[in-house]
């Protein structure tokens, strides 16, 4: 009998809220903590939207989109999280048919759980 695959525990917690929002937009806060026992330097942060939003403005990150997913990299003052630590950033958005929070997040390509 094959032991089952194991499932590798998330190294890190995103934690993504919508501060304000209005008609067809929205601010929203990203803080990711490094739950691993090795620092991250640097750091690069991605998900996927699910109702088409669009990032308009980031900070505290650079912010790229193509398509419905989106990539932030480190800034040079804020690119080593260390184990325990947390960095948040943030971005203005734009959204036509709602405005769901992403549910899924990889940071530095591992999978992240959602604070």
């Amino acid at each position: 009998m094959k032991a089952a695959p194991s499932v590798e525990a998330a190294t890190c917690v995103v934690r993504f809220s919508v501060t304000d929002q209005w008609n067809d937009g929205f601010t929203a806060g990203v803080a990711i903590t490094n739950k691993g026992s090795g620092t991250l330097s640097p750091w690069t942060l991605s998900w996927t939207f699910t109702a088409g939003q669009r990032v308009t403005h980031g900070w505290d990150g650079q912010y790229r989109q193509s398509g419905t997913r989106v990539t932030v990299n480190a800034e040079s003052y804020n690119a080593t999280l260390a184990p325990g630590a947390t960095v948040s950033t943030g971005l203005n958005g734009a959204f036509d048919h709602g405005n769901p929070a992403p549910t899924a997040f990889t940071l530095n390509g591992a999978r992240c759980d959602v604070g």
